[in-house]
């Protein structure tokens, strides 16, 4: 008999908690990280809403964020081998850094007298709403989502003054949807591993 063979007839099945497909890395992690991101941005359009252009430094510390929890998401592919690391990550890159030079464009903009004091705030949601948006489509419908979310939120933002508390739901919603999306697969995956 091989040693080899017999190192690979003595090794354990991976459990759901090790395995790249299971319910941790799923439910746990990526959904953490699109609550994260909710939260975040929720505070940062309730911080936006109160002072305006000066939130450029939050919204410029959200992009290096965003990039480092696009690249967490997608792991798990890496990992698999489904994606090739060195392009996954050398995209990522590029894309928050155009997000990144955009921001600091419109602050720029701002100085100059060219953009309005009350329009930057809801510039820069829109730049980081459609920047994540396109992350999505080459991550995963999680980054859709939170693009979605930012949107709708600077359109609320835009008619409402008391926006904020109007917000709450949604951002309830939406993590619960995460959360029972990734319960679902957690399911499925059980099924396939006992059977």
């Amino acid at each position: 008999m091989n040693k080899k063979a017999d190192k690979t007839a003595n090794k354990p099945e991976p459990t759901l908690l090790h395995h790249p497909d299971g319910w941790f890395h799923r439910i746990f992690i990526s959904e953490a990280i699109l609550s994260i991101l909710l939260i975040l941005c929720f505070v940062g359009i309730a911080y936006t809403d109160v002072v305006g252009a000066l939130s450029i430094n939050f919204w410029l510390w959200m992009i290096p964020v965003f990039a480092v929890a696009a690249i967490i998401l997608e792991w798990s592919r890496y990992i698999k081998g489904d994606i090739d690391g060195f392009h996954f990550i050398r995209q990522q890159i590029l894309h928050w850094t155009a997000v990144f030079i955009a921001v600091k464009v419109i602050f720029i903009l701002l100085q100059l007298g060219r953009l309005p004091n009350n329009a930057t705030a809801f510039v820069l949601m829109m730049v980081m709403s459609l920047s994540t948006f396109l992350a999505g489509i080459y991550i995963g419908w999680r980054f859709l989502v939170l693009g979605v979310f930012i949107a709708i939120a600077t359109i609320i933002a835009a008619y409402l003054e008391t926006y904020v508390w109007i917000l709450i739901p949604v951002v309830i919603f939406i993590v619960a949807m995460g959360i029972y999306m990734g319960w679902r697969e957690f399911k499925s995956l059980s099924a396939r591993i006992v059977s």
